[in-house]
């Protein structure tokens, strides 16, 4: 059997996110729009507010702007770097993160940020990205950084999460 070959930091890194996902994931989160895209473009940015490449928000931004919930669809190539950052903004300043990775339970970057430290939400349904035509061939998983105590956040915890509804699920079959 072969395998088809990786392209570690060479493949497109810049994919916009599911409105429908989107949509979804603030009905869970209970908001009306994230106060930040913490990894955005003008043409991808999910809200008013975003940052950018040139921004740099992994090196300059504490990712705490405002009081609700920032959005995080970072680059595949580098999580390592962005988990850790969520992490730390959650821990020291309270940030709330919302962000969508690959389910990597294998990888360091999953066991040392996000096991027991975000909640972790397992999306039953490829996901297809704006301007791909195909799903994303790996499961991907929501994470949500917020402090213990907010928002019903008693504890990291995992579980499954269908965000497709019923309806639009049989429609599909």
């Amino acid at each position: 059997m072969t395998v088809p070959k990786q392209k570690p930091g060479r493949s497109k890194q810049d994919y916009g996110t599911p409105p429908a996902f989107l949509e979804a994931v603030k009905g869970l989160l209970e908001i009306g729009q994230f106060d930040c895209d913490l990894a955005a473009s003008k043409s991808n940015a999910v809200c008013p507010h975003y940052l950018s490449i040139m921004d740099d928000s992994l090196s300059a931004m504490p990712w705490n702007r405002g009081q609700g919930w920032n959005w995080l669809n970072p680059p595949f190539a580098n999580i390592g770097a962005w988990v850790n950052k969520a992490n730390i903004r959650t821990t020291l300043f309270g940030a709330r993160t919302a962000m969508l990775v690959p389910a990597a339970v294998g990888a360091n970057w999953w066991r040392d940020w996000v096991h027991e430290r975000a909640s972790v939400l397992f999306i039953n349904g490829r996901l297809t990205f704006v301007g791909c035509s195909d799903p994303y061939p790996k499961d991907c998983a929501l994470l949500l950084y917020a402090p213990v105590g907010l928002d019903g956040f008693d504890r990291p915890s995992y579980d499954v999460w269908t965000w497709k509804p019923a309806k639009a699920i049989g429609a599909m079959k």
